[in-house]
């Protein structure tokens, strides 16, 4: 099964849904996403098949380890690009969410390897946040 720009934004929001300590179920995650419960539900079974999340009844959905490496990849393409864009094309802080979120889906090694050495390794995105330490 292929992964989807779809694909990886769930994965993204749960990580970060983890790290906040917040219960991520299908309820949550359709609030979260403005979707119905099904609309989720069928996601998950998705992303269950592809060995990226666990989900069992009643219990809470958490990422494999195979999930939370590819979401902490997403993650930490966004917040590189978002550093690149503030730091060496002078886009403004509020200009940059929306420009990251197209851009951190693409898949070529080459380009987020060579961002990541432009930006000497950085550690921290404009925003403050950890970039986390990934080999794409």
């Amino acid at each position: 099964m292929k992964n989807t720009i779809e694909k990886e934004n769930y994965l993204k929001v749960v990580y970060k849904m983890e790290e906040k300590s917040q219960k991520i179920s299908v309820t949550s995650l359709s609030k979260n996403f403005n979707v119905s419960m099904s609309t989720v539900s069928n996601m998950i079974k998705k992303l269950v098949v592809m060995n990226l999340v666990d989900s069992k009844p009643y219990k809470p959905i958490i990422l494999t380890k195979q999930g939370r490496q590819s979401a902490l990849e997403i993650i930490a393409k966004h917040r590189l690009i978002e550093l690149y864009l503030v730091e060496k094309m002078q886009f403004s802080l509020d200009e940059v969410h929306e420009i990251a979120e197209e851009i951190e889906h693409i898949k070529n090694t080459k380009f987020f390897n060579r961002m990541k050495e432009i930006l000497g390794n950085a550690q921290l995105d404009p925003h403050g946040s950890i970039i986390p330490k990934c080999d794409f």
